[in-house]
């Protein structure tokens, strides 16, 4: 199989050759993962005493402690303070053409090269809940619920509209599969209950990701956290693939059990447990854990690193061990094997 077919192979539980890989091992893997860049922010970073901040694309200013590295922080000062005011905000162009060029360039290389591997292009306009909690802070949304719900999800829905055209472009780019970014989970719990979920966000999922299909795409979403209750509804939705740094809070074998055959999954070994704590052998035991529990559907299951190994720690001999053991056992088994 060329690495294109591989990758829908195992989405869609025909029976790929081995799993795909996503690995920094320097070896050959099997997608090609397409960032489009972001406007210029209004303000990078710069200090103010304690503390340094900087104001993004979208006009909100966060802050961290001074001279931190790890990402952007938290809101200081929220672009949106009144979300019955939402529509004055106007929401920036992350659409503008120069902003695709070097996407553009990568899948034209790769469709080129021998072995063409699958397109997987992140929405510049990717994340609704999240989106809509960085433009308003967590504490305002979670007030908005349920003292300006017709709003909060007017604003929402400006929001997936704009998902709608990022995936409308992402296919004229060639792209093979469409990724959106929505933590729903705390530690061992949604962050809000199933029902709102159902009645802000859903609707929303469905109608972009049966676009995304009726071009042809997959769709994938990274969510942490404890969210094994939502799958299933995500599944019914149109979800392809689950893209989870964190399984061993909800559980391995829970989550094969819940939507294994349903739903692929594209995991790391756990983040914040066994790649922090585990030995070397755990790291590699679990790993092939992942495999056959996850990828036991004829299919199911593609391997990744954590993208910033530093920021949380993952030393360079945890992630070798982990990178070699996904190549170790990347042969797949198939259900009741």
């Amino acid at each position: 199989m060329i690495s294109q077919e591989r990758v829908r192979a195992a989405i869609h539980f025909k029976g790929p050759d081995r799993i795909p890989h996503y690995l920094p091992d320097g070896k050959e893997n099997d997608i090609e993962w397409l960032w489009i860049p972001k406007p210029a922010p209004v303000q990078d970073w710069k200090n103010e005493g304690d503390i340094d901040t900087m104001i993004d694309c979208w006009g909100t200013k966060f802050y961290r402690m001074k001279g931190g590295v790890i990402g952007r922080g938290e809101v200081l000062d929220p672009a949106i303070r009144d979300i019955r005011r939402q529509a004055d905000y106007v929401i920036p162009d992350l659409h503008r053409a120069d902003l695709f060029k070097e996407a553009a360039a990568r899948v034209a290389a790769t469709r080129q090269s021998t072995n063409p591997k699958y397109c997987l292009g992140v929405m510049p306009c990717g994340s609704l809940n999240e989106g809509t909690h960085n433009l308003m802070t967590l504490e305002a949304m979670f007030v908005a619920y349920y003292e300006s719900p017709d709003d909060l999800k007017a604003f929402v829905g400006r929001l997936a509209a704009k998902q709608k055209e990022s995936i409308r472009l992402l296919h004229e780019l060639g792209c093979d599969g469409v990724m959106s970014y929505d933590d729903w989970g705390l530690q061992n719990r949604l962050m809000v209950k199933p029902e709102m979920i159902e009645e802000f966000f859903m609707p929303h999922y469905r109608a972009n990701w049966a676009y995304a299909h009726s071009l042809g795409m997959d769709v994938w979403l990274h969510s942490c956290g404890y969210i094994i209750d939502l799958l299933p509804a995500l599944a019914e939705a149109g979800l392809n693939v689950i893209q989870q740094d964190q399984q061993e809070n909800m559980g391995v074998e829970n989550l094969a059990a819940k939507v294994g055959g349903r739903l692929a999954f594209w995991c790391p070994v756990d983040i914040q447990k066994t790649m922090i704590e585990g030995s070397l052998d755990d790291i590699r035991n679990y790993a092939k854990r992942l495999i056959t529990t996850l990828g036991a559907f004829n299919g199911g299951y593609i391997s990744m690193a954590y993208s910033t190994p530093k920021d949380v720690n993952h030393t360079p001999e945890k992630l070798a061990a982990m990178c070699e053991a996904f190549r170790r056992w990347e042969k797949l088994p198939r259900k009741g094997s």
